[in-house]
């Protein structure tokens, strides 16, 4: 009985303990007929808090995060922390000029590393 308060204690506080949890997604964009790498494709999460804070002389206002390709068609997209990680399947929207639009969702038999986006020109 006198350990009595501290597994309370311990209970409690392995309760309140949170782990840091991210959704991690990173891979290439490339073109579906000539397989090149797409540079300057926009890709964002639709189902998945990924925000920043964007700062003006008047106020401060958090919007969606916009992640792109670098030259070589290579992506990195990471969302907020969540914690206790969510069992959500990513959905995410891949978008350039002169491509058509695509949404996309990473099922868990994807691998959310080195993943290869073919997007199709308009």
């Amino acid at each position: 009985m006198k350990y009595k308060k501290l597994i309370i204690g311990l209970l409690i506080t392995a309760s309140l303990m949170s782990c840091d949890c991210w959704v991690i997604i990173n891979g290439k964009v490339i073109d579906a007929q000539s397989k090149e790498p797409i540079e300057r494709v926009r890709l964002e999460f639709l189902n998945i808090n990924s925000t920043e804070i964007i700062n003006s002389t008047i106020t401060s206002q958090e919007v969606n995060r916009i992640f792109s390709t670098d030259s070589t068609g290579i992506f990195f997209m990471r969302s907020d922390n969540y914690g206790f990680c969510p069992n959500i399947e990513p959905k995410i929207k891949i978008w350039k000029e002169g491509y058509k639009t695509k949404e996309f969702i990473v099922t868990d038999d994807i691998p959310r590393n080195e993943l290869v986006i073919e997007l199709e020109k308009e």
